[in-house]
């Protein structure tokens, strides 16, 4: 019988030998960082297009009429004469305005074009979000075999070293 376990501790002293008889502690993640910054801008582009106006004004002019032709026909000449000299007319671009008297009518005319008009208007929203989630890293020891089996001669050891005093 002290031959089996003479050749089991041997045996066991072998083991140890060859096997490392420290545990490691390596370190397990829990979390993974995750670091992320989310920029959006978001635009909005609104355009107002209002077509070309072309707009026509006409007024006649009212002749004088006091009863006295002399008078009246000369108030009437003059104020054809004033009236002539306001004819005129302009050109910018694609807009345009034109004033006349016409004599024979006797009505002033107003003539106008105003081309086409567009308004833009640009709305931008900005957003911006950040995640952040942190790391753990939680030490773990790793138990090698080895380290299991000298645990469990050391408990019979300490069996048979309690029976041997009784």
């Amino acid at each position: 019988m002290k031959t089996i376990i003479r050749n089991f501790l041997i045996l066991t002293s072998i083991l140890m030998l060859f096997c490392s008889c420290s545990s490691t502690k390596k370190y397990k993640e829990q979390n993974t960082i995750v670091q992320s910054e989310l920029k959006q801008n978001d635009s909005t582009k609104t355009t107002t297009i209002n077509r070309v106006i072309n707009d026509t004004l006409i007024t006649p002019v009212v002749q004088s009429n006091t009863g006295n032709k002399v008078l009246d026909s000369l108030v009437n000449a003059k104020v054809d004469e004033i009236l002539q000299k306001l004819n005129t007319a302009k050109t910018s671009g694609d807009n345009a305005y034109r004033l006349m008297y016409d004599k024979l009518k006797k009505q002033l005319e107003f003539y106008s074009k105003i081309s086409q008009t567009k308004n833009e208007s640009l709305q931008v929203k900005k957003q911006k979000d950040k995640v952040i989630i942190q790391i753990k890293k939680m030490p773990v020891e790793i138990v090698k075999t080895a380290n299991k089996i000298r645990e469990v001669f050391n408990g019979i050891g300490h069996f048979e070293f309690a029976f041997s005093r009784v």
